[in-house]
């Protein structure tokens, strides 16, 4: 009987080959402390449970299999081209939305993202914008 070991640890040329990227960049994210990284017969490897937590709190890279990057936030938040989508409303307009409302957001890779229970706060107590989904044609 022969059982299977699941890999704790990628080298961080497999790392970069998961996200599609080359030797440089690769290594300028272990340099950047995104991972916990072990030596291992002298060579570097990144921990994987460390790896999807890192990959699953950003938007930034993507993996090459298609896994969507940032699902620790896409529950709790909205990306502002997504609000202007929900609403309908073009994506400069989200952004002033935003602005003139002052919605809470966060920063997550240099990009705005509104909090989902702030914008669902404001959208029951305003009357002018409608979801596309609950609009009537």
């Amino acid at each position: 009987m022969q059982t299977t070991k699941t890999k704790k640890s990628v080298s961080v040329r497999e790392m970069g080959k998961m996200l599609g990227l080359k030797k440089v960049e690769s290594y300028w994210l272990v340099k950047k402390n995104y991972f916990t990284t072990i030596q291992v017969a002298g060579r570097m490897r990144v921990m994987l449970d460390s790896f999807e937590d890192w990959y699953s709190g950003q938007f930034h890279y993507k993996k090459v299999d298609g896994t969507p990057p940032g699902t620790k936030w896409r529950d709790t938040t909205l990306s502002v081209p997504e609000l202007a989508e929900l609403l309908g409303i073009h994506s400069a307009t989200a952004y002033e939305l935003v602005k003139r409302v002052h919605l809470e957001t966060t920063i997550i890779d240099r990009r705005i993202r509104v909090m989902r229970d702030s914008f669902e706060c404001w959208y029951d107590s305003q009357d002018r914008y409608k979801k596309c989904s609950e609009r009537r044609e």
